[in-house]
């Protein structure tokens, strides 16, 4: 039965010239958009739904914090619209809020309540906190650029030479946006109060530090108007210079500030040290403007850096560091992306060489992958999108897909040449018999991402990600739709002289083959569906459960943070020295470790050492095969490690000491352990938190492959806590708000307004002098003049007690929680969730407490919840598809079952190459879903058309594998050539490898390729026997009533 022919060929092969300059004009637009698309490393447009705000306070501890900052800002911050989840986190230096948002709430908006409700705060916090940070996770709140400066010994001022003559010629560059500088010892005003003068001057220290806080003003007064002019008046009574800060009377007999204090204009000792490479530094961090080039900037800014600012003379001696540049990191991701690209292309070439063995037709093939890229490129161009490596991503999943249905195409056409049609008619006739067959094939590959392009996470990253990866590859999907059902049969039909190539040997045989193998799976056909089953017993029951599921990407980091937890009584010089010895370690093994700069910083309690590595060298995804070879095989091929080894060799080096505890990190402060999972606990009494986390630790320490166990409260350092006693106060003629503000202002220290210079502010600092107030003795021996005049010790209204303090007070929404951290070797997360619920399923707890596994649990589950939810929505989509095409509710689940069977190959690639299933693994499977599918479709097409044409059964399926045997191995063998450099290289995104994702797509597709050829046709026999047996019972059903009605007639 002759078939209509389709629209496209036939105007491909009557209007040549039209399809040629449709042609040319795309090339030329797909150029410009190459040229001309801006380059970044993440595509712009999702500002995610969380904002954190820190309020400096340092010299507290925790429970101050978080009664004076954490609470009056959780007050503020909870009526802003779209709130989420509010956590605190109060520290002995201050306090950080992070604010998490309802998915689609408008971040900008956010951002500007925020400020609001932290100026509202400001009346209800202490009147002495310094101030306070907002911080966005938008893509332009980081720096393009993370460097450090450091110094020798002899330069005074660090601070100022960075500000003046590296900050600011940074700044009137074009596109940057704002410098923050990191670690800087800023010099200001101290004054330091001598208490024995005081004393002898019988002055109370309440009444000179508030007198202080007086005289530095400079006030608007309103207007005044003289003749016909109008003026502003101000009240000026700021200091010009130091002299007249000593010079500032304090009572009226003539006593000033220089006969009690000593005004000195130097950096404040500083609780906080830190230096890179061994000496005193800094760390700037560049930002960039909304719209400028990244890519550009960076490389100016380095441009810059090297051959202007580090020649000045001021700057000439320090120590220049680029830590991180992001320009660079685009350029290296996209690189090594485009390499992995035209490697995955070159191994499709030459599938199709060998299998057409035809230059011509292969070249014509090969045309689709750069025009299908470039169709891409043009759509995301024109959308007002940029080239980052998600988009990137998209691209390099599509090289090996857009052959596919040129393939089909090509073939057909071939097959009609060889039953002796004219190469036009031929190119028409075997273009439209397939057409809407890989149509269809295409949608339901396409059909894959529009879950994942449509269902919303918590933070709606999943979504805006899931379209910069999707939309390419449906665009470049759409594209190779043009090539096969236009370009191919353009050319075939213009190439008449060229007859078909013999097909190589090895193919005719593995067809002859594979037909006797298909004619004996169809006798045996319940033998076949046995083993179908079987493969399904082995691969959700023993495959899928022996694949660790996790959220350890392995990725390509180049940086590692050591954390050390100090022990209370260790002094600073003590720190430094231990410190010291960590560095000297490292840098002792330098060049093995391939090291680029040392960060270290450490205070009382608390260290970290960030190693910064420089970025491995780009390798050709063989250098990687052959490494893997030979790390497997115990042989070394380079004397450089690898992070996991510069990582696995620092814990063995490190230098042991009493009462420090080290572990690695991801991130430096507060942030998780490698490898740790946590269990948080939440209730109203910090007290009982602490009590309970100890019976949670004991159980946390027998968990599979546990290293350690530590709580928040291991952090904390002693404190002295002063009580008073108001009575007794009252009764020696002092204030119980008098003594406490004298305390805070004499040991912490109180901010002046600041001091007015010619060309900047410099901040004004009061307290007492270091050697009055260095032990307790000193603290007790504060003195204060009640109303009648006469000095009262401290000692005399307060009682002292040294208690253990907490390093941290944590709370959600408003309620308190402690976090129970464990470090393991394990990284199945799933395994070690059910470990955790056996652990804790008896645990006592009090009324009004309860208690939930960590963020990084959570964060899995709803990662696997999304990957089931766009599973189960793609295989849907995917029927809903096959349905129309083959309009029938049955057939299509015969092609159907190839989706599990691929899950077989998927899982068995993973097990095998003992990868994990994570994000990546997951997007893998997922299209996986689509593309086995393609297959089936085009052969079941076939065996249907065969069967219009007058086979039998069995003779279609037999004629229809024979000839659909050499385009479906081509397809697949495409896909997985392109797909190789993936699944072994090195190219990841921003440290998480794409790996997985090539391996579960190549082990998926070349199991359901196989069980394609023969699964299918059995299945279809299988599901046609039904269709005709509802078919009968039907038909019966209705002879009955038809029967009956007769019957009726007749006795009527």
């Amino acid at each position: 039965m002759d078939q209509k022919p389709s629209f496209l060929p036939v105007l491909a092969v009557k209007r040549p010239v039209t399809i040629i300059v449709s042609l040319l004009g795309i090339i030329v637009l797909g150029f410009v958009a190459y040229k001309n698309i801006p380059i970044e490393l993440l595509p712009s447009g999702f500002n995610p739904p969380y904002l954190g705000v820190w309020v400096s306070y340092p010299n507290a501890n925790p429970q101050e914090v978080e009664e004076q900052i954490a609470r009056p800002v959780e007050e503020q911050v909870r009526t802003i619209s779209g709130i989420k989840k509010v956590e605190t986190y109060s520290h002995s230096n201050g306090c950080w809020t992070w604010l998490e948002f309802n998915p689609g709430t408008d971040m900008d908006e956010a951002y500007n309540q925020l400020r609001d409700r932290m100026e509202r705060a400001r009346a209800f916090l202490p009147d002495d906190f310094e101030r306070y940070y907002l911080r966005r996770f938008g893509r332009n709140d980081a720096p393009i650029i993370f460097m450090s400066v450091s110094f020798p010994p002899e330069v005074d001022d660090p601070y100022y030479v960075v500000e003046q003559f590296i900050k600011r010629p940074i700044e009137r560059i074009d596109g940057v946006g704002n410098i923050e500088i990191w670690g800087a010892d800023e010099k200001s005003i101290q004054i330091f109060i001598d208490q024995d003068k005081v004393k002898a001057h019988r002055l109370d220290m309440f009444e000179v530090i508030n007198e202080l806080r007086k005289d530095n003003f400079a006030i608007s007064s309103g207007w005044v108007y003289e003749g016909d002019k109008k003026f502003i008046v101000r009240s000026i009574g700021r200091f010009q210079t130091i002299d007249d800060v000593r010079s500032l009377p304090i009572n009226r007999l003539g006593l000033t500030v220089g006969d009690i204090a000593e005004v000195k204009y130097e950096a404040q000792k500083r609780t906080w040290s830190q230096r890179i490479n061994g000496r005193p530094g800094l760390l700037l961090g560049i930002f960039k403007e909304s719209l400028a080039n990244t890519v550009a900037l960076s490389r100016q800014l380095e441009e810059t850096l090297h051959n202007q600012i580090t020649k000045h003379p001021r700057v000439k001696d320090a120590e220049i560091n680029f830590l991180f540049v992001q320009g660079q990191m685009i350029e290296d991701a996209i690189d090594n992306l485009i390499d992995t690209a035209l490697w995955g292309g070159f191994f499709a070439i030459l599938v199709l060489l060998f299998f057409l063995r035809n230059i011509r037709m292969t070249v014509i093939m090969m045309f689709a992958i750069p025009l299908s890229v470039l169709i891409s490129l043009m759509v995301v161009y024109f959308t007002g999108w940029t080239l980052n490596i998600i988009v990137m991503m998209g691209l390099m999943i599509s090289v090996g897909m857009v052959v596919d249905n040129g393939i089909v195409v090509l073939e057909n056409i071939y097959h009609k040449r060889g039953e002796g049609l004219a190469p036009r008619e031929a190119s028409i006739r075997g273009a439209s018999e397939v057409n809407l067959a890989i149509i269809l094939a295409t949608l339901t590959t396409i059909a894959v991402f529009l879950p994942m392009i449509m269902i919303e996470d918590e933070s709606g990253g999943f979504k805006f990600y899931m379209q910069r990866i999707g939309v390419p590859v449906i665009v470049a999907l759409l594209g190779s739709l043009f090539v096969a059902l236009v370009l191919i049969p353009l050319a075939t039909s213009k190439l008449a002289g060229q007859s078909e190539a013999k097909e190589h040997r090895l193919i005719t045989r593995a067809k002859e083959f594979y037909h006797r193998l298909l004619a004996k799976a169809l006798h045996h056909r319940m033998d076949v569906a046995m083993g179908v089953l079987l493969m399904l017993v082995v691969t959700f029951g023993v495959l899928i459960p022996r694949v660790p599921s996790s959220d350890d990407d392995g990725g390509n980091i180049s940086d590692i943070f050591l954390i050390f937890d100090l022990p209370n009584n260790l002094t600073t010089e003590e720190a430094d020295k231990f410190f010291s010895v960590v560095e000297d370690t490292i840098y002792a093994h330098a060049e093995e470790y391939d090291i680029k700069a040392v960060d270290t910083g450490f205070r009382r309690g608390f260290g970290r050492v960030r190693i910064f590595l420089n970025h491995p060298p780009k390798e050709q995804w063989f250098t990687v095969v052959y490494k893997g070879i030979m790390k497997a095989a115990g042989i070394k091929t380079d004397k450089k490690l690898d992070r996991e080894e510069v990582l696995a060799d620092l814990k063995d080096r490190i230098p042991q000491k009493p009462g420090v505890k080290f572990r690695t990190s991801w991130r430096g402060g507060g942030a998780g352990e490698e490898g740790s999972v946590s269990i948080l606990l939440y209730g109203d009494d910090t007290g009982r938190l602490i009590q309970l986390a100890e019976e949670v630790e004991r159980r946390m320490r027998l968990l599979e492959g546990v290293i350690s166990v530590e709580t928040d409260t291991e952090a904390g350092t002693d404190e002295i806590r002063i009580s008073m006693d108001r009575e007794v106060v009252t009764r020696n003629g002092l204030s119980p708000n008098q003594v406490a503000f004298t305390l805070m202002y004499a040991v912490r220290g109180l901010n002046l307004p600041r001091f007015q210079a010619t060309d900047k502010e410099i901040e004004m600092r009061i307290q007492l002098k270091e050697e009055d107030r260095e032990n307790l003795g000193q603290v007790k021996n504060i003195t204060f003049i009640n109303s009648s005049g006469r000095p009262i010790p401290l000692s005399a209204v307060a009682n002292f007690n040294i208690d253990r303090g907490l390093g941290q007070i944590a709370r959600e929404n408003g309620k308190t929680f402690l976090a129970v951290n464990a470090k393991t070797t394990m990284g199945d997360l799933p395994k070690i969730s059910g470990q955790i619920d056996q652990l804790m399923k008896d645990f006592p707890l009090p009324y009004g407490y309860n208690w939930q596994k960590g963020s990084r649990f959570s964060r899995h589950e709803e990662e696997n919840a999304n990957f089931v939810q766009s599973m189960i929505i793609a295989i849907i989509f995917v029927y809903l598809i096959m349905a129309i095409l083959f309009e029938s509710f049955l057939l299509p689940l015969s092609i159907m079952f190839t989706i599990p069977l691929s899950f077989f190959g998927a899982y068995l690639a993973l097990f095998l190459t003992r990868t994990s299933q994570n994000i990546m693994a997951a997007i893998g499977i997922i299209i996986l879903v689509g593309v086995v599918v393609n297959n089936g479709i085009v052969l079941i097409d076939m065996i249907n058309r065969r069967r219009r044409e007058g086979f039998e059964r069995s003779a279609a399926i037999l004629d229809a594998g024979k000839n659909r045997f050499r385009p479906i191995l081509m397809t697949s063998l495409t896909t997985v050539g392109g797909l190789i450099p993936m699944s072994v290289g090195n190219a990841s995104l921003i440290g998480m490898p794409y790996a997985p994702m090539g391996r579960a797509i190549i082990g998926g597709l070349l199991v359901a390729t196989f069980l394609t050829l023969i699964v299918v046709p059995v299945f279809y026999t299988l599901f046609d026997d039904l269709a005709i047996f509802f078919r009968r019972v039907v038909s019966w059903f209705r002879g009955r009533d038809a029967a009956g009605e007769a019957a009726l007639s007749s006795e009527k």
